[in-house]
């Protein structure tokens, strides 16, 4: 049989997510045919439902080395490049000249979303304008490429190319979503009745009705319209718990199964692989500072900034040879109390050749590595880890009314946003316990706002670094945010911020309650 009848049986054994028989068949097509792209990346997939992960990455890796020419094949290895974590390799996969001048424009835009997620801005920004030109009055590319002006700081760019995006598209509610974030609204210009028209449209329980309540929360929150703004919050958060899996029973394991493997004995014995720059993680809760933090650092000219990546995590899957998508889980804990920590060191230094871009330390401010701690410090010794932390309240609310994508399922619903902020809490007392003293700092998010210099100067202190003025300048326009915070990280040091739970007190007595052992 040839390799293409053979790929196509095994196409068919996917859609029936029978991994084993895929895989059979991906096998037999490259026995046929051993540079066979379709089925190196099939069989990468097959692997990848069957958890076996690393196998899976050295089949994605083989894909790539042979380096296809066909936009779908492109778009094909990229997607598990992507999955992967492999951020040189997807940059250099995407940027054959084939993919952007002849994919579908839908692909295109995803590719340069997909460069973006890796900080690859001008990459991103650079495909965005390909699929501009090809198709100028495309809703989802005016959307996207709004996206990378905001995130470049360029508020009214992103505001006409959102509409734009709604003119094209009156349905792409994003957009209308997004538009409610760029700016505070006011009573002399705001976006209020066509957000409300547009609920009408919507359809029940669908993306878009989340995206539109979440949009007129924000807008009504601007407008002092409290009472209604809550129940557009209340009625988006009820649509996206609906669309999300959650579990706080498997967070509670996670968080005792790491508490079980990471005591002080297995940390302290590190590995002695050098790092080629010192990377320095910004933990914490989702919405606690940590791009504010990312922003001063970023200010210091030894200092790049790598953004939200999955580095870590990716070396932590190939050392345990485990990976589900969209979960941490407690296997992949327990897995990691045997993995080898010189190599996650070794592949966390390839992709930290990337990363820093040149510079001789970086940032990673992804929050959620604060599951990560003590493995971060067994397998990086020389890694700094700035721990924020802000008000419980504030942090978790700030959580509720913030519409995450991909990340934070926990946000929706009051009772399991408490809890896991409590598991949050419990793991990072553990990491107090069982780190060195010089290796993990904390800091209050309400000291940075109300003494940005005295705590920029600890902070360069405590990473070994001379403190530089340009640090405390967040409002500066270079540089770029592609977080939920995008809209102000250029506002400059805000000290307006907290308590804004407090407008909404009535309605917050599940939270305040499954709080009370965070907040007396």
């Amino acid at each position: 049989m040839s390799a293409h009848a053979s790929w196509l049986q095994a196409e068919s054994a996917v859609d029936r997510k029978n991994w084993k028989q895929a895989e059979r068949l991906y096998r037999q097509a490259l026995a046929a045919d051993s540079q066979h792209v379709p089925s190196l990346i099939g069989l990468s997939m097959a692997l990848t439902g069957r958890d076996a992960h690393r196998e899976a990455h050295q089949t994605a890796l083989a894909a790539f080395e042979l380096r296809p020419q066909h936009p779908s094949l492109i778009w094909g290895v990229a997607q598990r490049l992507r999955y992967f974590n492999e951020f040189e390799r997807l940059e250099v996969c995407l940027a054959h000249p084939a993919f952007a001048s002849d994919a579908p424009v839908a692909i295109v835009i995803k590719g340069s979303v997909m460069l973006s997620s890796i900080g690859a801005h001008e990459a991103a920004v650079r495909m965005a304008e390909v699929a501009l030109r090809r198709e100028p009055g495309n809703a989802v590319a005016n959307y996207f490429r709004g996206n990378l002006h905001l995130f470049s700081g360029e508020p009214e760019a992103a505001e006409t190319r959102y509409e734009s995006a709604l003119s094209a598209d009156p349905r792409l509610f994003q957009s209308s979503w997004m538009l409610a974030g760029v700016r505070t609204q006011t009573p002399e210009r705001n976006h209020v009745a066509r957000l409300r028209e547009q609920l009408g449209r919507a359809t029940p329980g669908g993306e878009g009705e989340a995206y539109l309540c979440f949009g007129l929360h924000k807008e009504l929150h601007d407008l002092g319209e409290y009472d209604q703004a809550w129940q557009a919050l209340d009625r988006g958060c009820r649509v996206k718990r609906r669309k999300v899996p959650y579990s706080l029973a498997d967070d509670k394991a996670c968080v005792q199964e790491t508490i079980r493997v990471c005591t002080p004995g297995f940390v302290a014995a590190g590995s002695s692989v050098m790092q080629p720059a010192v990377p320095i993680f910004i933990v914490g809760m989702h919405r606690s500072g940590t791009t504010l933090m990312e922003r001063m650092l970023a200010g210091h000219g030894m200092i790049g900034d790598a953004g939200e990546t999955m580095a870590f995590d990716a070396q932590m899957q190939l050392a345990t040879d485990h990976a589900i998508p969209g979960r941490y889980d407690a296997e992949l804990v327990r897995r990691a109390g045997h993995a080898d920590p010189d190599a996650i060191a070794r592949g966390y230094a390839d992709a930290a050749r990337w990363l820093s871009r040149g510079k001789p330390y970086f940032t990673e401010k992804l929050p959620m590595n604060f599951r990560n701690v003590g493995f971060i410090a067994k397998a990086l010794p020389q890694a700094k880890i700035l721990h924020l932390l802000r008000d419980p309240v504030d942090t978790c609310f700030s959580n509720l009314r913030t519409l995450f994508s991909g990340v934070a399922t926990y946000s929706y619903v009051q009772e399991e946003l408490a809890g896991f902020y409590l598991e949050y809490r419990r793991l990072m007392e553990h990491w107090r316990q069982v780190l060195p003293s010089d290796m993990m700092l904390d800091v209050r998010y309400e000291e940075l706002i109300s003494d940005p210099e005295g705590v920029a100067s600890r902070i360069a202190g405590f990473c070994g670094l001379p403190y530089q003025s340009s640090m405390v300048d967040v409002g500066r326009s270079s540089g770029r945010v592609s977080t939920a915070s995008a809209a102000i990280a250029r506002q400059g040091i805000r000290r307006d911020r907290g308590q804004l739970w407090r407008h909404y007190e009535a309605h917050l007595q599940p939270l305040l309650n499954g709080l009370r052992p965070a907040i007396g």
